[in-house]
């Protein structure tokens, strides 16, 4: 009677292996099959090394292998192989369809910042979170459905930002300092990630329409309050918002790119709306001097 030698090692140390030599060669150690090891990784959470990466490595063009997620509920930090024996599947985890949605997104955010827009796939994030290709497909049918529902995510991050910080103004002149300077956060904390899905063809086309309805409503309320407030004639006060908010947005690509730090992006475009704004109100004033900045 022959007796079957088992394996113990944790998900870090599997991990490790995975990417540091082929999966072939780690899966001979075991007594597996390639297929079987990878069986495996995709049960456990263990993200391993795609086609084409050890080529890469070669030629000193191979990207830094990702973080290990945490492991799947049901899946334990020491595993136990056989050789001719596969883990058993874990037990489904049932969350609510919605978190599982955002761990999807999760993930292909970390991809895009890590490695480029080019590394994701559906495949590599079901894999990256646990589930399988046909339930991720499920969720995104599309990669490109993913990207767009991604860069919402994100835009609609800044802009939940921004009117929580505007909410805190004590003064209405507040807000347009308050909302430049929770922009240009955002954009410091996100915006390599956003610069990426922006620059997409398919984001680009696929929030066109959303993006510039929301940028007119937000205008639109800008240029009333100002024109309100300070007897600026609305089509001056909209024409005035359009070309401050670009001078922002222009600044907040280049605290992107790395070429501005925050204070300094802070400082510079807290300055162009504010001197912008108090310029427009003296010139059109029809309330008392002082009330520029009181208003």
């Amino acid at each position: 009677m022959t007796t079957t030698q088992t394996i113990e090692l944790t998900r870090s140390a599997l991990f490790e292996q995975v990417w540091r030599e082929p999966l072939s060669a780690v899966a001979r150690q075991f007594g597996l099959s390639a297929s079987g090891l990878a069986k495996i990784c995709d049960r456990t959470a263990i993200p391993y090394p795609t086609r084409g990466h050890w080529g890469k490595v070669k030629s000193g063009r191979a990207p830094d292998p990702p973080q290990l997620p945490p492991a799947p509920l049901g899946v334990l930090e020491t595993l136990t192989i056989a050789p001719g024996q596969a883990i058993p599947r874990r037990p489904s985890a049932r969350l609510p369809l919605e978190e599982r949605r955002e761990h999807l997104l999760d993930a292909a955010a970390q991809i895009i910042v890590r490695e480029g827009l080019s590394a994701v796939t559906i495949k590599r994030i079901a894999r990256d979170v646990g589930l399988t290709a046909p339930r991720a497909y499920d969720f995104f049918p599309s990669v490109d459905d993913l990207l767009i529902e991604l860069a919402r995510r994100e835009l609609q991050a800044v802009r939940a930002a921004q009117q929580q910080r505007i909410d805190t103004a004590v003064r209405p002149a507040d807000r347009l300092r308050l909302s430049t300077v929770a922009y240009l956060r955002e954009v410091a904390q996100r915006g390599v990630l956003l610069q990426v899905l922006q620059a997409a063809p398919a984001v680009r086309k696929g929030l066109r329409r959303e993006q510039r309805a929301i940028r007119t409503a937000n205008t639109e309320v800008v240029a009333g309050r100002f024109s309100h407030s300070h007897g600026v004639p609305e089509d001056v006060a909209r024409a005035a918002t359009t070309v401050l908010t670009s001078a922002v947005l222009r600044t907040g690509r280049l605290l992107a790119r790395g070429r501005l730090s925050l204070d300094t992006a802070e400082h510079l475009a807290a300055e162009i709306v504010e001197a912008g704004n108090r310029r427009l109100a003296v010139r059109f004033q029809a309330t008392t001097a002082g009330d520029v900045d009181n208003a």
